[in-house]
C-alpha cells in the first residue's frame, strides 16, 4: 500500500493549523530564511508523523544563464542549505535547476556533486528539470545518483518507488476535482511512497481532498467545517462548493 505525504508549497494556513490538518509542507528556502534556530524551534514543535520538505533557493544556482559556475560559492550555498536542512529535521530537498542545466551541458555535470551530496544529508532528493527535459532522460540521469524526478501523475507516467508529485492547477487541472483526485490516487498506487504537493488556487482545500481520498474516507469528509472561501482570493473561490462533487457534467463535455 501507497504511503502519502500530501501538502502544499509553502504555508498556507497558520503554522499549527497547516500541521494539524495536512502531514507534509514544501518550505521555499528563499530570503528572508528564518535561521536554523527558528527552524529548529519548527521541528520540535511539529507533530510527530508532520514531514518537512525544503526547496534549496535560487542563489544555490547563481547565474541562471551559466549556473553553478563559482565552485566556492557552491560550496559555501551548499553548506548553508545541509544546516537549514539538519536544523529543520527535513526529510525531502527539492532542486528547481535553471533551464541551462540541460541534457548533456557542463551545468549538468556541475550539478552531479551537488545532488551525491545532498543525497547524504537528506532521505529523499528531488529533482524539478526545466527546460528540454524528456521525462525518460531525467529519470535515467537521476536513478543513478538515487534521486526522484517530480512528476505530474495525471500526465506522467510514474513506476519509480518513490514519487514526488507536483500538482499546479494549470490548464484543465485549473481545479482538481475529486475524480481527478482519486486519479492522482490511482496513478501512484503503484509507489511505495507518494509526496504530492497542490500548489494550485485551491491548494488548501485540494490537499484536505485528496488527503481523505488517500485514507479512504472521502474528500468531504476531510472538508468538514472548511468554508467555501477558505481560500484566499475570494473570486476564484465562487465555484468552491462544486469543487469535490462528481464532475460528470464535464466529463460529457
Amino acid at each position: 500500500m501507497t504511503i502519502y505525504h500530501t501538502g502544499c508549497a509553502g504555508f498556507v494556513k497558520p503554522r499549527e493549523r497547516y500541521t494539524a490538518r495536512l502531514d507534509y509542507v514544501e518550505f521555499d528556502l528563499r530570503a528572508p530564511t528564518p535561521s536554523p534556530k527558528v527552524l529548529a524551534t519548527w521541528k520540535k514543535h511539529r507533530p510527530e508523523n508532520f514531514t518537512y520538505g525544503v526547496v534549496a533557493p535560487a542563489s544555490l544556482y547563481g547565474d541562471a544563464s551559466w549556473p553553478l559556475r563559482d565552485p566556492a560559492k557552491v560550496r559555501s550555498e551548499l553548506d548553508r542549505l545541509c544546516n537549514n536542512i539538519d536544523a529543520l529535521g527535513a526529510r525531502v530537498v527539492v532542486l528547481r535547476t535553471p533551464m541551462a542545466v540541460s541534457p548533456g551541458s557542463v551545468a549538468l555535470g556541475r550539478l552531479t556533486p551537488v545532488l551525491e551530496r545532498l543525497v547524504k544529508v537528506a532521505p529523499v532528493v528531488v529533482w524539478e528539470p526545466s527546460g528540454l527535459w524528456e521525462r525518460e532522460a531525467a529519470v535515467a540521469y537521476a536513478q543513478k545518483l538515487g534521486v526522484v524526478v517530480a512528476c505530474d501523475p495525471l500526465h506522467d507516467e510514474v513506476a519509480e518507488p518513490i514519487a514526488y508529485a507536483r500538482m499546479r492547477g494549470l490548464g484543465v487541472d485549473r481545479r482538481y476535482h475529486v475524480g481527478r483526485l482519486e486519479e492522482i490516487a490511482t496513478n501512484l498506487a503503484v509507489c511505495d511512497e507518494a509526496f504530492v504537493v497542490f500548489e494550485s488556487g485551491a491548494a488548501w482545500r485540494e490537499a484536505l481532498g485528496f488527503t481523505g481520498v488517500a485514507q479512504g474516507v472521502g474528500a468531504e469528509a476531510m472538508l468538514e467545517g472548511e468554508e467555501a472561501d477558505d481560500e484566499d482570493g475570494d473570486d476564484e473561490d465562487d465555484d468552491d462548493d462544486g469543487d469535490f462533487e462528481d464532475d460528470d457534467e464535464e466529463d460529457e463535455g
